[in-house]
């Protein structure tokens, strides 16, 4: 028995119209319109084609309707903004399957309790400060590992091989009464972006629990919540000395793991610059050219989601055995290779650089 949601799955996996997959499969559109419907049972032969121009198993299209994975807050205020459709669609079809992959591996082990707040009537820097108290971090210090003290709090940070002009990330709450937080992350060059991110969607989880306000409120406030979580306001207080300059921020990157930018901002914040002086520091870094790309030898490392690849390398081994793997979750062999395997790399040069994948290869080359 065929399940017609999984083959819209896949489909919108690969970012396939019904269009462009009937003519790849010499089928009609409408042909694939009752199949993913349910009102037609796909032949045998047709079937064959379908997995053959998707590369999925046939088993993942007789598994049961996929797991409720909603699209969240986050990825909404995202897509009401900058996001095309299908890039939309594209991020949400790969996170769907690799969280129910992962959700999977997790009923095999014991579960972390969540510490993530609720706070949606706080201020971001309150919430922010509270939330530091929940993961237990130091009130004033930087942190050092944003990724690990994240998935200690039992949010599980599901990491994506693909990366986006117009998204780093987003968000949602998952499973029974939405308790299971979940931050999504894209691919990324730079270290200090990444944790930004993180703690960006961090502040929806704890700030923004339904759709509340316009986009651009909600946005400012998850970057007003990144900030002071990142760069506490003592703190700030003490290291942001006036008058600040580029070479001050420069002497700060490397300890607090945040972009010259993200301190200029919380600087003006905070009032410790003008908006004048802010102004000023933001031209004199285009000038030199690092408006964009921040001087290399500043770079951060990029931290590493790690629960996944864990489990895997628990249950499978290590080196991870994807043949039995990709048995198991009746998934592709390469889809899982490439979701674990690009995440290994852990700066940001191997990162920009490292090689396309067989799977993301495949979607290109199928005729």
């Amino acid at each position: 028995m065929i399940n017609g949601d999984r083959v819209k799955q896949v489909r919108e996996l690969r970012g396939f119209t019904q269009t462009e997959l009937a003519t790849r499969i010499g089928a009609n559109q409408s042909t694939i319109t009752y199949v993913e419907s349910g009102r037609l049972q796909p032949s045998e032969a047709l079937m064959d084609k379908i997995v053959f121009q998707t590369g999925f198993p046939l088993s993942f299209f007789q598994i049961a309707h996929p797991t409720n994975f909603p699209m969240g807050s986050s990825l909404l205020f995202r897509a009401k903004s900058a996001m095309r459709v299908r890039e939309h669609v594209l991020v949400h079809r790969y996170a769907e399957t690799l969280f129910e992959c992962a959700e999977k591996l997790l009923q095999r082990f014991r579960s972390v309790p969540v510490r993530l707040p609720h706070l949606e009537n706080e201020t971001p820097a309150m919430a922010a400060s509270i939330t530091r108290h929940a993961l237990g971090l130091s009130p004033s210090a930087p942190i050092p590992d944003l990724i690990y003290a994240t998935e200690k709090a039992g949010v599980f940070v599901l990491p994506l091989p693909i990366e986006l002009d117009n998204v780093d990330a987003f968000s949602l709450r998952i499973g029974t009464n939405l308790a299971s937080p979940l931050i999504v992350t894209m691919q990324q060059q730079f270290g200090d972006r990444f944790r930004f991110s993180v703690a960006h969607e961090l502040g929806h989880l704890v700030m923004h629990q339904a759709i509340a306000g316009s986009v651009a409120k909600v946005e400012k406030e998850a970057h007003q919540f990144a900030g002071a979580l990142l760069l506490p306001e003592d703190a700030m207080r003490e290291e942001l000395v006036p008058p600040v300059t580029l070479a001050s921020l420069a002497a700060l990157k490397p300890r607090w793991k945040v972009s010259m930018q993200s301190m200029i901002m919380r600087a003006s914040d905070l009032q410790i610059v003008t908006a004048r002086q802010k102004k000023y520091l933001f031209q004199q870094m285009s000038a030199r050219g690092i408006r964009k790309r921040e001087p290399a030898h500043l770079d951060i490392a990029i931290e590493k989601p790690r629960w996944l690849r864990q489990m895997a390398e628990r249950l499978y081994g290590t080196p991870i055995d994807y043949h039995a793997f990709a048995r198991d979750s009746d998934l592709p062999q390469s889809f899982l290779e490439e979701c674990i395997e690009f995440w290994r790399v852990n700066n940001q040069q191997q990162s920009a650089q490292a090689p396309v994948t067989k799977f993301r290869e495949n979607m290109r080359k199928v005729p």
